[in-house]
């Protein structure tokens, strides 16, 4: 075979091009293979399918290329999309290589799809000098094949380095093209399948910490409500498929009030369902100490402000309200919260007076004015997960129509007003998800103590 000066592939006899693109087998190729060789392809087969492990998968292939083909080094570079670079961990006798997808005979092979063959390294334009030069090692020539996985996906490149001298002359026959093209449709399969295995690897971990952010967000949940004076208190959360970071609480604090806590973190998974249940500790502990709930806040603020990664915050309110009906409270970024102060009063949206926890150091908010709530008086503290409930065609649920549902069930107390909401909700949204966790609390003056909670359990067995 011949090669031209300028790194172009020559012509042979038969017009086929050589050191360039290598047309694909044909029959001489095939004649070409010995039954040894053959025999070995399909030993090496077998154990690259049963071979899972990349670390112990890239230097099989690597030393059955060097076997195979008789020849001194061999290097098996995969595809990084992200970075869109070739690299490899095995490069026989060399150190781990990454080069840049587009870059060198490996990055032209990638781009091109075709075998190249180069049987004069130094007389190549194309070839790289400088490795050799830093090692001292001596490139005579080499074999370089794509690598496709079956949905004919370039995902490799294997490159195959001098020919043993005592083998055809030192130079890659045609058999060694049709066993190297063999050996990368083998390996092809082999790295689809461990690609394939380690997504499912990676599903299953997702789904155990899905698992564990719900039972972190469960555990903030009361099994029961607290009995305060005469107010009546429910709450529901339906997390999302999806498991994002809404979690409420209520307690008796030690001055004899109702407290109530619903907060947001923003993100999925397990460290949204951590942080706040931080929030949720420090805002227990703290008003334990007959804190006022905007000192409590800005207190649980300066904190997360140090803690939370930067993009990473928490929309929470937080409410004490007295068995004789007076709300003390704070938002900080959350909404929506509406209040009735009596039966028949035009229904408010307390507005917040502070950004989400954990955005700034500062927590720039004023004690917020008291509420009074008389008999048939409610509280009601929503997450955006309701409100931003999508139907099918695309329309928002939206405060106006929450505020319908509070007005139409109000009466009947909190659990009807949860049960009605529910519903709509339900009817809303269709068999369709919820995109964002939905966590509802209402609390409601006159008609007996406690309430109930309408727990997690209660939606997969009514949905």
């Amino acid at each position: 075979m011949a090669l031209d000066r300028g790194g172009q592939a020559g012509m042979d006899s038969n017009g086929r091009q050589v050191g360039g693109e290598i047309a694909p087998a044909d029959a001489g190729e095939m004649a070409s293979v010995s039954g040894e060789a053959m025999r070995d392809l399909l030993e090496v087969s077998r154990e690259l399918a049963v071979t899972t492990d990349l670390e112990h998968l890239l230097p099989l292939i690597c030393r059955a290329a060097a076997s195979i083909l008789h020849s001194d080094r061999t290097s098996f570079f995969l595809y990084d999309e992200d970075a869109n670079q070739l690299w490899t961990k095995v490069a026989m006798g060399a150190e781990e290589i990454r080069v840049p997808a587009t870059a060198g005979i490996v990055g032209l092979v990638f781009q091109s799809r075709e075998m190249l063959v180069i049987p004069d390294a130094y007389s190549d334009d194309r070839f790289n000098r400088g490795i050799d030069l830093k090692t001292g090692y001596r490139t005579r020539n080499l074999l370089t094949v794509p690598v496709f996985d079956l949905e004919e996906r370039a995902v490799a490149v294997l490159q195959v380095i001098n020919k043993n001298l005592g083998r055809d002359q030192g130079v890659f026959s045609a058999g060694d093209r049709m066993l190297a093209r063999l050996l990368a449709d083998q390996a092809g399969v082999a790295i689809q399948r461990f690609h394939l295995q380690e997504r499912a690897l990676e599903a299953m971990a997702m789904r155990r910490e899905m698992d564990l952010a719900r039972r972190v967000q469960e555990a903030l949940i009361p099994k029961f409500p607290p009995k305060v004076g005469g107010l009546r208190v429910a709450g529901w959360n339906r997390p999302a498929s999806t498991t994002g970071g809404d979690a409420y609480d209520l307690w008796e604090t030690k001055d004899g009030r109702l407290a109530v806590f619903v907060a947001d973190a923003t993100g999925h998974g397990i460290a949204p369902a951590l942080v706040v249940s931080q929030a949720r500790a420090l805002v227990r502990v703290l008003t334990d100490d007959a804190f006022e709930p905007t000192e409590i806040l800005e207190r649980v603020n300066a904190r997360l402000a140090a803690d939370l990664e930067s993009g990473m915050f928490v929309t929470a309110f937080l409410g004490l309200v007295s068995p004789a009906g007076e709300l003390r409270w704070c938002s900080a970024g959350h909404g929506p919260v509406l209040v009735r102060t009596c039966s028949g009063a035009e229904i408010v949206e307390l507005i917040p007076p502070a950004p989400p926890l954990g955005v700034v150091p500062e927590f720039l908010a004023d004690a917020c004015e008291p509420v009074m709530l008389g008999e048939g008086g409610w509280l009601a503290v929503i997450t955006d997960g309701v409100t931003e409930s999508w139907s099918p065609e695309k329309e928002l649920f939206g405060q106006e129509r929450l505020v319908e549902c509070l007005e139409r069930d109000a009466a009947s107390g909190p659990e009807a007003v949860i049960a009605g909401l529910k519903r709509e909700l339900a009817e809303w949204q269709k068999s369709r998800e919820p995109s964002d966790d939905q966590t509802v609390v209402v609390v409601a003056v006159g008609g007996g103590g406690g309430g109930e909670v309408i727990a997690r359990q209660s939606d997969k067995e009514t949905e």
